[in-house]
């Protein structure tokens, strides 16, 4: 258990390279200004949080279980502004927990017989209406929300046993199945950012395509937008690329990977503008894959949904904060 302390050690020394880095590039590249100041008196204060992280890292671990305050806030601190060493820091508190490890609900439903047809029949209907319906001038006469209410029915008509049996599963559960949540969402963040960080340098900082069309879309129609991509995207493409492929593909591994590169190939195969930005499908697939392998160990399609939602929608508040 000493051995977990290394997590707030690589937290800490994270933070302190990240902060020497930024120091040196706002001295080198501007002129003093009011910003500047700004950003080097927040890098002072993680440097200061980085250092008081450290510090508890060479604690013992029993001591820091009745102390988890000082870690807790570091951390919080830093995910605010980090996010990788933050991350860290609360998977170092997650580790020395003393909850017993809970075992989330069977769920029977999963490995059910049948429905294939029905899943192959949702998968090529979802592509086949977002990807190949658009490349017909006919289309361009149909409103948007007609084709998403089309998908939405077809959702529900065709997973809607499925989906009743979960939601019963993860109401009655809700305790069980929120820490699960919560956890691989913040798996899923820090392999994600790890992930988009060399993708973003080859970019030179550039957004994803298919992020600027949101950003688009957030400036235009913030409200429809909102809802959108935090209750009708997750619900729907967790149906789609989660439930219903693993009803065709019953290989775990190989489900998940196909899963995850599938979800990040439409993501950007249709939006992509050059071939660095078509790199951005790592990123996209990353996600997929963290989504795709919460839904089998969980074996609940509200644990993707929800990770999703959580997704989503902090993404979505960040867009409004420096857009709207």
């Amino acid at each position: 258990m000493e051995n977990k302390r290394n997590l707030l050690k690589i937290a800490s020394l994270l933070e302190i390279i990240y902060v020497v880095i930024n120091v040196i590039y706002y001295l080198l590249s501007n002129k003093p200004n009011d910003e500047i100041i700004a950003n080097l008196f927040f890098s002072f204060m993680n440097l200061i949080v980085a250092f008081i992280l450290f510090r508890e890292s060479k604690k013992e671990v029993l001591l820091l279980k009745k102390n988890k305050m000082i870690t807790l806030f570091c951390s919080i601190w830093l995910l605010m502004n980090s996010i990788i060493p933050g991350i860290l820091g609360l998977l170092f508190l997650t580790s020395i927990s003393d909850k017993k490890h809970r075992v989330l609900p069977e769920n029977e439903y999963f490995n059910k017989k049948g429905d294939v047809l029905n899943s192959i029949f949702l998968i090529f209907s979802f592509i086949i209406i977002m990807f190949v319906f658009p490349l017909f001038n006919f289309s361009k006469h149909i409103p948007a929300y007609f084709i998403y209410i089309v998908i939405f029915l077809l959702v529900i008509m065709l997973n809607f046993g499925r989906l009743k049996n979960d939601l019963k599963l993860f109401v009655s559960n809700f305790k069980l199945y929120l820490p699960f949540v919560i956890k691989r969402y913040f798996i899923m963040l820090s392999i994600m950012v790890i992930v988009a960080l060399p993708i973003v340098f080859l970019n030179k900082g550039a957004v994803s395509s298919n992020q600027q069309m949101l950003n688009n879309m957030f400036q235009k129609l913030p409200l429809a937008s909102l809802v959108l991509s935090t209750i009708y995207a997750p619900f729907v493409e967790e149906n789609v690329f989660r439930l219903s492929l693993s009803k065709v593909i019953k290989n775990k591994t190989l489900f998940i990977i196909i899963s995850g590169f599938l979800f990040g190939i439409l993501h950007m195969i249709d939006k992509f503008t050059s071939f660095n930005d078509l790199l951005y499908i790592f990123q996209y697939s990353a996600l997929g894959i963290c989504l795709a392998k919460a839904y089998y160990d969980s074996k609940n399609i509200f644990v993707s949904i929800g990770m999703h939602f959580l997704q989503n929608f902090l993404a979505a508040i960040l867009i409004l904060l420096l857009y709207i």
